[in-house]
């Protein structure tokens, strides 16, 4: 496996966390900003994270909803925001409109959905079909399929156990981690993250 494996930690909600996965290597740090996930933040909590890590930062990433883009960019304007990663049924219109660059979820069931429905999404991301952070995991081979028109990120019930399985069966160009390397929701692991990090530079 090479080096050139991104991983983006999502759900991230206490700056020790953050710290600690920024300093294993990690290229992205990701925040919920969904009101309804138990992972949830505000802005304010966010940009006292995001301060804490200094300029030497992983790229932040916003993960929304079917949020209000007006919504979106407050929020964007508060946090210094790289990406901003859609969960429900954005369309292309609304990608244009917040003007971030976006990862676009697409949720994998027994079938790869459309994947030519985003055009201005910069990436894609496959997550099992039940709503992100409840590690729950889809058929990885199913990939095989995509025409990689986009570079994707590969997400649901990957651990540091399963991560080598994951990279090899679907050869994503980043995995994207949140309950795979907590020990509740939100709170994450420092054993579990070392670990993670430890399998994919192996």
């Amino acid at each position: 496996m090479s080096n050139a494996m991104k991983v983006k930690i999502c759900g991230l909600t206490r700056a020790e966390d953050a710290q600690r996965a920024a300093a294993l290597g990690a290229d992205f740090l990701g925040f919920i900003f969904v009101k309804e996930s138990p992972r949830y933040r505000d802005a304010e909590h966010v940009a006292k994270i995001v301060e804490s890590l200094g300029a030497n930062r992983p790229k932040l990433v916003g993960v929304f909803r079917d949020e209000d883009v007006s919504t979106i960019r407050t929020v964007a304007s508060r946090v210094p925001l790289d990406f901003v990663q859609l969960h429900g049924t954005e369309s292309d219109e609304d990608i244009r409109a917040i003007g971030l660059p976006a990862f676009k979820t697409l949720q994998v069931g027994d079938a790869l959905p459309d994947t030519t429905a985003h055009p201005a999404a910069e990436w894609l991301l496959f997550d099992a079909f039940s709503g992100g952070g409840t590690g729950k995991r889809f058929d990885w081979s199913l990939l095989n399929l995509y025409s990689r028109a986009k570079p994707f990120l590969l997400a649901g019930g990957i651990t540091p156990d399963n991560v080598a399985a994951a990279i090899s069966l679907a050869r994503p160009d980043a995995i994207d981690l949140a309950s795979g390397v907590e020990s509740a929701p939100g709170i994450k692991d420092h054993a579990k993250l070392e670990r993670l990090f430890e399998r994919i530079n192996r």
